[in-house]
């Protein structure tokens, strides 16, 4: 057996380790390419300066290991997840510390040119900027103090409890209104300013009411009636569009010369301006939705301008 330095067997000790969580004594050495007592002198080394080295006798063996998510510093990541990694990045919505990690990741990859520039040609869509803070406030539970632009175009400060995230585009989230002490959808591209605001306890909605709130959503709203199965017709050739653009929670199922739509949601109001943009390529089935279509076209018609 060759002789290794004691820096050389330092690094193979830890590469050994990462790429296996428990060695026995005589393997680990074999692994290094030093003897048993040059191992057990390193060993003791590196148990003095913090290695979190954990040792078993089963006589006549003695294996040693390190806790299973111990890594000197971080996370390591091998070949192709390193290259996972990166592709995932790249799609991320660009910011500084988007942009930071590409820069370190890349430092490390030695997966080629092509997949350094990865970054470079995958065009992201745009962070919105205080969306870091919403994530604190659902996973630390504590409430958000911002200021928000309403759908009808007010603008006020209010506080609200996060609950859930969905990042879209565009992203929104779902959050205790503190003024209504009600779950709402909020729009994060619409928050203008957002901080933590510990002084106000954080309400806590549950599993249960969230879900039920996202399921009978549709396109990030829910109106406060009830919860309705809608479905309405469109024939061919309109249906082929159609059904590659569906609203989130709308389901197409072939029916003779085109496509029916079912929804199971309260955004009546959604599903009713979806119907009215296809014109007379649409027919409605369900009684509520035809009211509502109809409602959404006379009041088109009454504000074209006259003859």
């Amino acid at each position: 057996m060759g002789q290794r330095s004691a820096g050389e067997s330092v690094a193979a000790i830890f590469q050994a380790f990462l790429a296996k969580r428990s060695w026995s004594q005589a393997d680990l050495a074999r692994e290094v390419g030093v003897l048993v007592p040059a191992l057990k002198k390193q060993l003791a080394a590196l148990e003095n300066q913090g290695l979190p080295l954990l040792r078993e006798e089963d006589h006549p063996h003695v294996y040693w290991s390190v806790p299973k998510h111990w890594f000197p510093g971080g996370v390591v990541f091998h070949g192709a997840d390193l290259s996972l990694l990166l592709r995932y990045l790249a799609r991320a919505p660009r910011s500084k510390d988007r942009d930071r990690l590409i820069a370190s990741t890349t430092r490390t990859l030695a997966a080629g040119p092509a997949a350094v520039e990865l970054s470079e040609v995958v065009e992201p869509v745009e962070e919105a900027k205080h969306l870091s803070r919403i994530e604190d406030s659902a996973t630390q539970r504590v409430s958000l103090h911002c200021r928000y632009v309403s759908s009808k175009g007010r603008e006020g400060w209010r506080h609200l409890s996060v609950q859930r995230i969905v990042v879209g585009p565009p992203a929104r989230f779902v959050a205790v209104c503190h003024r209504t002490d009600r779950l709402k959808w909020f729009r994060v591209d619409n928050v203008l300013d957002a901080d933590l605001e510990h002084s106000q306890p954080f309400r806590k909605a549950s599993r249960r009411d969230v879900d039920a709130l996202v399921e009978s959503s549709l396109d990030g709203f829910a109106d406060t009636g009830s919860v309705l199965a809608l479905s309405f017709l469109v024939r061919s050739p309109e249906a082929g569009w159609v059904a590659k653009n569906l609203l989130g929670g709308m389901v197409a199922e072939c029916v003779d010369d085109g496509i029916r739509v079912v929804v199971t949601t309260s955004a009546l109001p959604i599903v009713a301006r979806f119907v009215v943009g296809l014109g007379e390529a649409a027919r409605c089935e369900t009684p509520a939705l035809a009211v509502a279509v109809e409602t959404l076209a006379r009041g088109a018609l009454a504000a074209l301008p006259g003859p």
